[in-house]
């Protein structure tokens, strides 16, 4: 976990020389205090703000701790609008734009544009400075619309993202398992083929699943529909 010094700008290490003895939820507080949105946290009379200000990632930190295997998990994608997506107007309709989404939408857009170049900027310096560490970034589709219309630190959508963030990165390792397999290998790790398939075939099933109830529910809203009206 780290943290920004406000006023210094320093990166704070939470469990390093000097760190070591914060709680664990002093630490999660003020690594996640995004400024505006939350106020500083002091800690030891310094006022600290989300860590993420300094580094999105902090590799460097896992790397320099002997880690040779290292996985980013990256919700910060801007979201690339496919244009399929038409709202009504007084004349008809016309294609939805992100600005459609409303004021709060274009803020965000450039905050994870910003973040997301900053980040895949590092990943490039990673390969050249880390020759001997293999990084996954794993993030969410570009037109993920769920994930950009979601903020990420909403405690009532925190089921339906973990969800949704499985099913996403498991096809994802479904599709890419070749190149994720022989990764993991080199560091001893197994990707089982057997339990990818297993978990989306489950995926699948629900979402038929779903589909049904919808279905029925529908039917016996129309049925009850009908009947109130002949009555």
């Amino acid at each position: 976990l780290t943290a920004t010094d406000l006023d210094t700008c320093e990166r704070i290490v939470f469990g390093g020389e000097g760190w070591d003895d914060v709680p664990i939820s002093k630490a999660v507080t003020a690594s996640t205090s995004l400024p505006i949105v939350y106020k500083p946290v002091e800690v030891r009379g310094r006022q600290l703000v989300d860590g993420g200000i300094r580094s999105t990632t902090n590799v460097d930190i896992a790397v320099e701790q002997g880690a040779k295997f290292v996985i980013v998990v990256n919700p910060l994608v801007p979201y690339v609008n496919d244009f399929q997506k038409v709202i009504p107007t007084i004349t008809g309709s016309r294609v939805r734009r992100v600005s459609d989404m409303g004021f709060p939408q274009i803020g965000y857009q450039a905050f994870k544009l910003l973040a997301h170049q900053r980040l895949h900027e590092s990943v490039k310096r990673w390969e050249e400075k880390y020759p001997g560490v293999d990084i996954i970034l794993i993030e969410p589709d570009p037109n993920d619309e769920l994930m950009f219309d979601t903020n990420i630190m909403s405690f009532g959508k925190r089921i339906e993202i973990a969800r949704h963030g499985f099913e996403s990165v498991t096809l994802r390792l479904a599709k890419d398992y070749d190149e994720l397999r022989e990764v993991a290998a080199r560091h001893g790790i197994e990707i089982s083929a057997t339990r990818v398939r297993k978990v989306i075939r489950r995926f699948a099933k629900e979402r038929e699943k779903t589909r049904a109830w919808r279905r029925i529910f529908e039917q016996t809203t129309g049925a009850l529909l009908r009947q109130s009206e002949e009555a």
